[in-house]
């Protein structure tokens, strides 16, 4: 076999794979959607369920710490959806050019929550925290994007059924507020 003929017999196995694949695929989205398992505890995190959008499109920030930066951000949302356990949820964000989603799943004791998000090219956070029992989540992150050492608490807390409160305060690595935070309702 010439090594012509052998890039030829390459492609056709790659393309009869990609065949398969694409077939799997999509005999796999054509199954039914299960739904989040039947269960007769509490959805820890049913508060948060749905499309969520920032009040008046505002968002604030202090990057310096002490100046007050109010950002308009119109058309920004974040869907919150349960994955598919009564211990987790996966939540879209689209804030206009930075874009990206959170992963919360919760302990057993649905008090304990555990964090994953990405954002744009370079922002992943970890981190844990806790729910507390009427639905307020108090969390404390690390990312990579920002120094060594530092952290952020961050806090939704209701204000009622329809609007939380979003607030990220900054720590440096001896623990100190930095004054630096962002936040929106």
């Amino acid at each position: 076999m010439t090594n012509r003929n052998a890039r030829l017999m390459g492609r056709a196995r790659i393309g009869a794979l990609l065949t398969v694949l694409l077939a799997s695929l999509a005999f796999v989205l054509s199954m039914p959607r299960t739904q989040a398992e039947p269960s007769t505890h509490e959805y820890a995190f049913q508060k948060f369920v749905g499309t969520w959008t920032l009040e008046d499109d505002a968002f604030f920030q202090v990057w310096d710490g002490q100046t007050l930066e109010t950002l308009t951000i119109p058309n920004h949302w974040t869907n919150c959806e349960p994955v598919n356990t009564r211990h987790s949820i996966l939540c879209a964000v689209d804030a206009g050019e930075l874009q990206g989603h959170i992963l919360w799943v919760v302990g057993n004791n649905n008090r304990s929550v555990r964090h994953l998000s990405h954002f744009g090219d370079r922002r992943v956070g970890v981190g844990a925290g806790q729910l507390d029992d009427t639905g307020n989540l108090s969390l404390k992150l690390t990312f990579e994007d920002e120094p060594e050492g530092t952290y952020r608490l961050y806090s939704y807390r209701w204000i009622d059924n329809d609007r939380y409160e979003m607030k990220s305060l900054q720590y440096d690595q001896s623990g100190q507020a930095t004054g630096n935070w962002y936040g929106g309702t």
